[in-house]
């Protein structure tokens, strides 16, 4: 790592020269700096699964744009998520992890929380998990817009939902026209390409991205990995990460195709599942590929249709290597097919008033798990599995006068194996003046056990079936309050109470093995305050805090920070085409071992010409030591998080 130090000092020196030498227009804001003002009437789609203001939503909804996301030097959605309030990430060196309203618990890779694309839904046959990170299948250069809808959807999107859903808005080709590269190189031999084409021609427009990533990862060094292929504990060379994805998208009229496709390989130097430390071989491969048909018809009348139907599938391969003279290497072969058909027809017939009903099948095709020894050949688990389920739902939106609306929404979901699930909400909106709202919500959801809960079995090595997990389900009542303070600024309260039935969680049952189990009760209250402006013309800040407290009848839950302060500002140089950017977090402690954190990280941006930018990032500026509570398939007793990571690149439009 510290080898990029002086190749970075060589860049500065390069930048600052040119910038001194260049004939430049006087320094002018960043795209992000100038739009604020449409942030104030920004309009979102994850809510109701229709556009409409962020104001009106029958939701707390909160949104960061392409515009910031680039000025910040954002590769991920993850990194893009994380500056929304009440989220925090973490990881596992192998897959991340997302907390949201306190929950986030060892074992679970975010099957609570609906990640979309474009309405899509992207959690997957077996896990119900999305993760966005490098394991999701587009990257943070093709989102217009990231929105994140707290508290439970179930009324509107089923299970999965039921502490929120993140939807990540598309580039058109008219967004992006042309030509675009951007290339980087980072500390541990990080290397990063994305490429994209946007054209656009009256009804017809094309957007196609290809991404590629690779980073040979840290080198790691815990007590807990001391073997005989790292007697000091040192780990080097194994935390690795490939990836690839391929994401296009064509509209002509009201139809829209959509194709995505990605590939990531994870080498693991945490030794998980008593793997020997040190040994080179295991990894996890993860892959994902969907096609979406959609249809958006116009009005004709008081009538309006939308159809999409959507063709998925996802593997997992797990890679265990047990021998270090004669490999022993035991396989994880998990993945499914599934179909989706989602179709809706809305009305207003009525004035000031609009009915949405909609229905939704999906059927999964043979989700298999296998758990097995290479050679020589032995099965511990080899189950495939379908499963169906379908929804009705109905949501009625009554604009009762200049000032309030009321929308009321209920739905019924049957998933195979499970009773059916009724999930009604109801949201009370005042708006005392155009950019001001006072929401009061209330809401049912819940989440089906995936099959990956109930059924995977490796013979009692980490985990044992619990084929009878009942669903967990949440109650919710919510009071949100946004409004703009003078013309250049805003800011949101957030007030929320949660109540969950048969949560589940994943209980230690022996030395080596855990078990989903349902728990009785939790409670989760908390408040997010959000803030963001201008300081004069130029300078925008955006803000954060959350205070949350989540418990069941043990105690608090774990992983489970009391509070969370994150913000970022974006601010030109008094050098013409520069610019910088800060970007903070800071956690409270989420286990006895795992302390409070904070980081800070820092871009510096040099745009001679609106088609090209070079830039500087430094990720945990000060290079802070932090952790990430410990999982239970591994030894460490907690995950070391990044040190101190570099990334220059270079963006060009043709």
């Amino acid at each position: 790592m510290t080898s990029l130090f002086p190749r970075s000092a060589v860049w500065l020196l390069a930048l600052a020269a040119a910038a001194a030498g260049a004939q430049t227009a006087p320094a002018q804001p960043p795209e992000a700096l100038r739009d604020l003002e449409a942030l104030l009437g920004t309009e979102v789609e994850g809510a109701s699964r229709q556009l409409e203001s962020a104001l009106d939503a029958a939701a707390v909804v909160s949104a960061i744009t392409r515009a910031e996301a680039a000025a910040l030097g954002h590769r991920t959605l993850a990194e893009m998520l994380e500056r929304l309030p009440g989220i925090y990430l973490g990881s596992n060196r192998g897959y991340g992890t997302v907390g949201l309203r306190g929950f986030s618990r060892p074992g679970d890779y975010n099957a609570r929380l609906l990640m979309s694309i474009d309405g899509y839904r992207v959690n997957d046959a077996v896990y119900d998990q999305a993760l966005p990170d490098w394991e999701f299948p587009i990257v943070a250069d093709w989102v217009k817009r990231l929105e994140l809808v707290s508290g439970p959807a179930s009324s509107v999107y089923g299970g999965n939902a039921l502490l929120g859903v993140v939807n990540a808005v598309t580039l058109d080709g008219r967004d992006a026209p042309g030509l675009r590269l951007r290339a980087g190189l980072g500390s541990w031999n990080t290397r990063d390409a994305v490429l994209s084409h946007g054209w656009h021609a009256g009804a017809a427009d094309l957007f196609i991205g290809l991404a590629l990533h690779r980073s040979d990862g840290e080198t790691l060094q815990d007590p807990a990995l001391v073997g005989p292929a790292a007697p000091d504990g040192r780990v080097a060379g194994l935390d690795g990460t490939r990836y690839h994805s391929l994401f296009a998208k064509a509209r002509l009229g009201g139809w829209r195709l959509t194709l995505g496709s990605k590939e990531r390989v994870k080498d693991l130097a945490t030794a998980p599942y008593d793997t020997p430390p040190g040994v080179p071989g295991t990894r996890f491969t993860d892959r994902y590929h969907f096609a979406e048909l959609a249809w958006d018809g116009a009005w004709v009348d008081d009538w309006r249709a939308a159809v999409r139907m959507n063709l998925s599938r996802s593997t997992f391969d797990g890679r265990y290597v047990y021998d270090t003279l004669v490999p022993l290497i035991n396989r994880d072969a998990v993945g499914g097919n599934w179909a989706g058909l989602d179709t809706r027809l809305q009305w207003r017939g009525w004035i000031n008033h609009e009915l949405t009903l909609g229905a939704e099948a999906r059927r999964i095709y043979n989700a298999r798990q296998q758990n097995f020894d290479e050679a020589p050949l032995v099965f511990y688990l080899d189950r495939h599995d379908t499963q169906k389920q379908g929804a009705v739902y109905a949501q009625d939106h009554w604009r009762l006068s200049e000032r309030w609306s009321l929308t009321s929404g209920v739905r019924m979901d049957w998933v195979q194996g499970f009773d059916p699930a009724f999930s009604p909400r109801l949201a009370l909106v005042m708006r005392p003046s155009e950019h001001e709202a006072l929401k009061l919500l209330f809401g049912h959801g819940f989440r089906v056990p995936n099959l990956a809960e109930r059924f995977y079995d490796d013979d009692g090595a980490s985990q044992i079936p619990n084929p009878a997990l009942r669903p967990e389900r949440v109650q919710t009542v919510a009071l949100a309050w946004e409004r703009a303070v003078g013309t250049r600024s805003r800011v949101a309260l957030h007030l929320y109470r949660d109540r969950f039935s048969e949560l589940i969680d994943f209980v230690p049952v022996s030395d080596q093995a855990s078990q989903y189990r349902n728990l009785s009760h939790v409670h989760s209250h908390g408040l997010d305050l959000e803030a963001q402006g201008l300081l004069g013309a130029s300078v925008q800040w955006r803000t954060s805090v959350s205070l949350q407290k989540a418990k069941s009848a043990q105690g608090a839950l774990g992983n489970s920070p009391r509070w969370i302060f994150k913000g970022h500002l974006l601010l030109p140089l008094p050098r013409p085409a520069w610019s910088a950017a800060l970007q903070w977090q800071a956690l409270g402690r989420r286990a006895s071992n795992v302390p409070s954190l904070t980081t800070l990280d820092a871009v510096l941006r040099w745009q001679p010409r609106p088609d090209n930018t070079l830039a500087l990032r430094v990720l945990n500026l000060f290079d802070a030591r932090t952790w990430d509570p410990a999982a239970p398939d591994v030894a460490l007793a907690r995950f070391p998080r990044e040190r101190r990571r570099i990334e220059i690149d270079w963006q060009q439009a043709f």
